[in-house]
């Protein structure tokens, strides 16, 4: 059996290293965390884009997880990765 050379840390290392979506409502939040209380005034117009924002980014998260919940496994039997292999 082939081992792969790729382990348990050379993936927590690859997705570490990708960057975070920056939203503007969480910018908006991060900036005035006082938005909560409602008594902030922030633009109706810039308001309404940051939650579009926000709803469509959920909408993409979602559909990519449906998508990946319907992955069916491929079985590969010629390589071992290491923290698996018993």
């Amino acid at each position: 059996m082939i081992t792969s050379p790729f382990g348990l840390e050379t993936l927590r290392t690859c997705l570490a290293g990708i960057a975070p979506v920056e939203l503007q409502g969480m910018g908006l939040l991060r900036a005035q965390p006082h938005l909560l209380a409602g008594n902030a005034v922030i633009p109706p117009s810039h308001l309404v884009e940051a939650v579009t924002e926000i709803v469509a980014y959920t909408g993409r998260c979602t559909a990519a997880a449906r998508q990946l919940a319907q992955i069916t496994p491929i079985p590969i039997r010629a390589i071992g990765i290491v923290e698996y292999v018993l």
